[in-house]
Formats: structure tokens, sequence, C-alpha cells
């Protein structure tokens, strides 16, 4: 047993936090890392930041089983010593949405209530309000702690839930800086549809799975293309369940690209389509393609539902005749649909800005209560 460091009870001018985080490989939760981490250093007094992930010793997404085990142990043991001799006024946890990972975010939640830490949970999704919903051990196992969400949806469905919560804040996920990017014109003026021989660029970012619908859109993309359409396929990011005959139809293939390059992809693509089979967060690839100017859909979540409202992301089914039809608008009126979503994005852009975004999260810190409750 760790000896506990009785907490001070004068209030500091800046809470003192144990931060755990995700390293930046790993998808949205590891970017989301990037951007607050080094904002929460800057905010507060850092005891400690404690790595999440497992190492990966290949290619693949996923960690091997026992990589996540050793990993959870260690996180869950840090965090128990970090707790016990530092006192820290609360623990800032990406919180997890189901299995091992969701588990060893219970075990540090309940380290931090019997070391009387404020638990600060930042849902970096949209799943876990209907998990907690539907489980009253898991409403008891996460309750009377600040959350941390990505819109008001998100907030709506977390507080009908039945959790119990301290408060529950609204924090964007930050837009990157856009890109300047010159759009083709013919005769003069904008187009209003592709030419014969011009053809449509659509891409892919991210991890190729079926949860996230990329054989969806492949299956699309083959249907357009024995259509006699003019389709570029480009993908790039890691192929995860998707077989690779799947694959046929996808013209550029260009793996993993290091975050340097993102812009230059981007550059190249016309249309980006995200038809998802589950509820996604706030995905960071949607605020990059409409930064970078590209015709933008996706299947409609809570998490990002302020873009789908305003108009600036159209919604699609995860199925292939609705990316079909919605690639089929693009090719007759591209021009005319991205002018659509870019004026629609010109008015909600600022709220996604980096600097609004770390103002909101420096607020939270200033404002929120910690100690024992």
């Amino acid at each position: 047993m760790f000896p506990i460091r009785p907490r001070d009870p004068r209030r500091r001018s800046a809470p003192t936090v144990l931060a755990l985080r995700h390293s930046a490989g790993l998808g949205g939760m590891g970017r989301a890392a990037e951007f607050f981490t080094p904002v929460l250093r800057r905010l507060c007094h850092i005891v400690a930041v404690v790595s999440l992930s497992a190492e990966r010793t290949s290619d693949g997404f996923e960690a091997s089983w026992p990589a996540k085990v050793g990993a959870t142990a260690s996180a869950v043991g840090r965090c128990a010593r970090v707790l016990a001799t530092e006192s820290p006024d609360a623990v800032y946890l990406p919180i997890a949405q189901w299995g091992l990972p969701l588990l060893r975010d219970a075990f540090v939640i309940a380290l931090a209530r019997a070391t009387g830490c404020t638990p600060v949970l930042h849902l970096h999704g949209a799943q876990l309000p209907a998990r907690l919903s539907a489980t009253l051990l898991l409403r008891k196992a996460l309750g009377g702690a600040h959350w941390i969400v990505l819109s008001e949806d998100v907030a709506a469905n977390l507080q009908a839930s039945g959790c119990r919560t301290r408060s529950v804040t609204v924090i964007r996920n930050p837009a990157p800086t856009p890109e300047t990017r010159a759009f083709p014109q013919q005769n003069g003026g904008p187009p209003t549809a592709l030419g014969a021989s011009q053809p449509m660029r659509v891409g892919w970012l991210g991890t190729m799975c079926r949860a996230k619908g990329f054989d969806v859109l492949c299956e699309a993309v083959d249907r357009m293309k024995r259509g006699s359409v003019a389709v570029e396929f480009s993908v790039a990011g890691m192929r995860l369940d998707v077989p690779h005959s799947r694959m046929g139809c996808v013209d550029r293939d260009l793996g993993v690209v290091q975050p340097a390059d993102v812009p230059a992809f981007w550059s190249a693509v016309d249309v980006f389509i995200l038809p998802a089979r589950w509820a996604e967060g706030l995905p960071f690839v949607l605020l990059e393609a409409l930064q970078a100017g590209c015709v933008v859909a996706a299947t409609p979540s809570p998490g990002c539902a302020e873009l789908f409202r305003s108009g600036c992301v159209d919604d699609i089914e995860p199925t292939v005749d609705s990316v079909t039809g919605f690639l089929e608008a693009c090719r007759t009126d591209l021009d005319g649909v991205r002018r659509r979503q870019q004026k629609a994005w010109h008015q909600l852009r600022p709220l996604y800005a980096p600097d609004c975004v770390e103002k909101s999260f420096a607020r939270f810190w200033d404002t929120a209560p910690f100690g024992q409750g």
C-alpha cells in the first residue's frame, strides 16, 4: 500500500491534475490528446501524465491482448501511486466507451474517489450515454464526475441517461488551420458539373474498417466505375477488417500518411464520405475535409449533429444505394454542393477555431469546483 498524503485544504491558484492520454497515432483520441494535453499543461499543475495506449509491435491498428492487458495494469498501477502520493485535485481522463478500456477507466475513477480526487471525464464519442441508460452498475461506477462532451446533443443524452454528474460542459474538437485551395474553373466561371474527362476525386483518410463503412464506400465507388463514371479513388490509413479483394476500385493506396502530408492528401480530394455503421463522435477527418473545401457526407451522429443541422455535412445512410446517390449528386453539381456546404461552414467555423476551443477548455478549469464531494 502507498501512504496517502493528506489533501491541502487551502485553495490553489490552479488545480493540480493527474492527466491521462492516448498516443498520437491512435485515432481521434490520440489526435485530441495532441491538442488538449499541452493546453492542460498551461492551465494546471500537472503532477503526472499517464499513457493509456498499448505498444504496437507491427503495422496493425490493434495491439495484442497481452500488450493491452500489460498497458492496462501499468496505467492503473501508476495512477494508484500518483493519486496516493501526490493527492491531486482532479484526474483528467479521456473516457473509453466499452470493453477493457472502460473497465480500466472505472478502476481509475474508483481510485480517484478513494483519495478524494475529482474525476474529469472527457468523452470523445457519442455511444456511452446509451450504455449508461441501459446499465445501472455503469451509472454508479461513473457517477459524480465532471463531464466534457463534444456537442449539445451528447450533453442532452448524457443528462437523460440517469448518470449523476457534477457538471456537463460542451467543448468541441478543434478544426485544423485551413489550407489555401484553388478550385478548378471552366469558361471563366465556377463549374456546375464535372466534365466527361474530368474525374471526380473521392478520398478516404483513416482506418479502413467496416464499422466506419469503408467497405460500403468501396462498393459505391465500384458501382460508379462500372457505370462508366470517371472516379479517382485515393485512400490513406490502416486496413483493419476489410479484405483486400474489396479494394479493387482503389486507384491510389497511400498507406499511413504522416501529419505533415495530410494537407497534400486533402488538396487532391473533391469528396469525402464517412458512411459509419456506428455513432461517431466528432471526427477530425470531417473537420479537415471541410477546412480543405471538400464536399462531405456522413452518417448522422449526436457527436457531430451541429454540422448536419447547419448544412455543413450532408447526411447519408451506411448503404451502397445511399452513398451512390450522393456521389451521383456530386457528379451532377459538385461545385453547387461545395458552395452550399462551405457557406454553412463559414458561419459555424469560428466555434471550432483552436483558440475558441482552448478558451472553452480554460473556462472549465477556471470555474469547476474540485475537492471531495
